[in-house]
């Protein structure tokens, strides 16, 4: 009929017997009188304000990266092997020497630190390779002396050499003597390389000149031309 009220929903269908006894159908019955209860369902619960309750957690320590084990240093070096004198891994040695080389020998430093050897006849190559702080001082190098990776090292000849190459190095120091003046000096990627030459006469103090690491490139209309920048006085 028109105007008429809408009948009220049916009630919860009552919980199903499971056949137990009384402890499970309990239960059951304890869950619907809460359920029913409506909007009292959370009354007995206790209110959090925030923040409440922090700081009384554990916090959290985040743990710290295993360090990579150091690598184990290896024993020092000095043979000859072949026609090659190994000269490894030497450190504060300050008396090496080569003493009694034959011409067909070459000489190989590397990783020395803090070190000074001498190489007391005519050999035909020497290389130092990574190595810090270390001075070499020799006779004669029949091809030529290099020095590669490497810090703060000293080469000084007495009697000749030919060629010396610098590659990738810093502060790398060269004396010669008035016989390797014509001697010819090939440099790449390094810094601080400086030449320690004799002067005009035997009286005359030793002068040091540095070897430029800074260039210019112009075009000249035609082809590119570098030039190194000068260094006053």
């Amino acid at each position: 009929k028109t105007g008429a009220t809408s009948p009220s929903p049916p009630p919860p269908p009552p919980p199903a017997d499971s056949g137990g006894g009384g402890g499970g159908g309990g239960a059951a019955n304890a869950l619907f009188a809460e359920i029913n209860q409506g909007a009292n369902i959370t009354s007995h619960l206790k209110h959090v304000k925030k923040g409440e309750g922090l700081k009384d957690r554990p916090v959290p320590v985040a743990k710290a990266a295993a360090k990579p084990a150091a690598a184990a240093a290896k024993p020092p070096k000095f043979a000859l092997e072949d026609k090659r004198w190994c000269v490894e891994y030497q450190k504060g040695a300050k008396d090496l020497c080569v003493s009694e080389p034959l011409v067909k020998h070459t000489v190989y430093l590397f990783k020395c630190e803090d070190c000074v050897l001498k190489v007391s006849a005519k050999v035909n190559h020497i290389t130092l390779d990574s190595c810090k702080k270390t001075a070499v001082v020799f006779d004669s190098v029949m091809a030529g002396v290099d020095v590669v990776n490497s810090t703060s090292c000293t080469l000084q000849t007495l009697v000749k050499v030919p060629t010396i190459t610098v590659d990738k190095c810093d502060a790398t120091t060269l004396i010669l003597n008035r016989e390797s003046l014509d001697c010819e000096i090939v440099s790449a990627k390094s810094s601080a390389l400086n030449i320690q030459m004799p002067g005009k006469t035997d009286d005359d103090e030793f002068k040091e000149v540095p070897i430029p690491e800074q260039f210019v490139s112009k075009f000249d209309g035609d082809k590119w031309t570098t030039e190194c920048m000068a260094h006053s006085g």
